[in-house]
This record gives structure tokens, C-alpha cells and sequence, in this order.
């Protein structure tokens, strides 16, 4: 228990230390512009593996993530910090960004045979990395059928699912970044949950 209380006040004092960071070169930023590249140096990879898990294309990811710095930068002057951490501020524009595209755009079809080896190479470096090649592949294939079943779901559905399981978001994070309050984000998990069990019980029917 008390490893469990120093583990939680490390990893408070740690999220103190990176905003009091932010909210400093954030300061620094709405002066100078040319000191957004911090800024963009330290989330860009983050937002970007957020963008390419909601996408699962590596060109798409690659426009989406310049248009949310791009959007981040353009109206950096109204950042508030009383009301979201600077993070969450760009996942908040991230995730508006990927919902705009498929408002305007067909949902990708995915399978592994659309996937070329930059995709591959991306996928291993954060989510199925392993020594044993066969295992690698067959990790790659459950990452690629639990993706196909994401993408059938309303987009509030596949930003909380991706947010909390992917990106490893704690309720109130997501709220934060979505603008819901914390029992309605439960809500949403719950139903996004329970509708990804039925596409995948289905799929696998299918396939038996």
C-alpha cells in the first residue's frame, strides 16, 4: 500500500512538473511564435500516434497531425489554462480534426493487406514490438481486427475507447480533452464497450 501511495505522488508530481513546463512555454509561445517549436517538439509524437490510431494511415496521420499543431499555433493567443492542461487542449483539436475528416470522408477499410511495411514498422514500434517475429505478426493481425471493429463505431465512441485503452487516459484526462463531464465519458465507455464486444462476437461467428 504505501508503494502504491509514493507511486501516485510521483506520478502526481510529475504531471505538476511537465504543466507548471507548458504553461511557461505556452507564455513564452503566445509572445513568439517561433517558440511553439518546444511545444510541437514535445506532443508531436503523441499526437500523432493518437491520430494514427484513430486512422490507421500513415499519410492521413501525417496531414491530420500538421493541421492540429497548425490550428494549435493560429489560436494559441486564446489558451486558457483555467479551463485544460495544454494537452489535453491538443488532443481536444486533435480529435476534431479526425472527426471533421470522416464527416466529410468514408470510414478507411482496413486490412493487412492495405498495410505496407511503414505501417508495419510504425505499429511495432508502439504496440506489438517482440522478439519472436511470428508472434509480432499474429499481434498485428488481433491490433489490426480490434482497429476494423473501432472504426464501426460512432466517432464519441472511438474517441473514449481509443482515449482510455490506447492512450491510457484516466476519466477525468478524457473528459478534459472532450468537454463531457466525467459520468457522461463512463457512459459513453460503457456503450462503446458493449458495442465492440458485439461487432467482434459477430465477426468471430462469422469466421467459426
Amino acid at each position: 500500500m504505501t508503494d502504491e501511495i509514493m507511486g501516485c505522488n510521483l506520478r502526481i508530481q510529475s504531471q505538476s512538473k511537465a504543466i507548471d513546463e507548458d504553461e511557461q512555454l505556452v507564455a513564452v509561445a503566445k509572445d513568439d511564435p517561433e517558440a511553439f517549436g518546444e511545444l510541437y517538439d514535445k506532443y508531436y509524437p503523441q499526437i500523432f500516434r493518437y491520430i494514427y490510431r484513430r486512422t490507421l494511415d500513415v499519410s492521413l496521420t501525417e496531414d491530420l497531425t500538421s493541421n492540429t499543431f497548425f490550428a494549435a499555433l493560429r489560436h494559441i493567443g486564446r489558451f486558457q489554462w483555467r479551463r485544460i492542461p495544454f494537452g489535453a487542449w491538443l488532443y481536444r483539436i486533435a480529435t476534431n480534426e479526425v472527426n471533421m475528416h470522416y464527416r466529410n470522408n468514408r470510414q478507411p477499410t482496413v486490412s493487412l493487406d492495405t498495410f505496407d511495411e511503414k505501417d508495419r514498422q510504425l505499429i511495432s514500434s508502439f504496440e506489438v514490438a517482440n522478439a519472436d517475429a511470428e508472434e509480432n505478426l499474429v499481434r498485428l493481425e488481433e491490433y489490426v481486427m480490434l482497429h476494423k471493429a473501432i472504426l464501426t463505431l460512432k466517432p464519441k465512441y472511438q474517441t473514449v475507447i481509443t482515449l482510455r485503452f490506447f492512450e491510457d487516459k484516466t476519466i477525468d484526462q478524457i473528459s478534459a480533452i472532450t468537454g463531457a463531464k466525467e459520468g457522461t465519458v463512463k457512459s459513453l465507455l460503457h456503450r462503446a464497450i458493449k458495442q465492440m464486444r458485439e461487432v467482434l462476437t459477430q465477426w468471430g461467428t462469422k469466421e467459426c
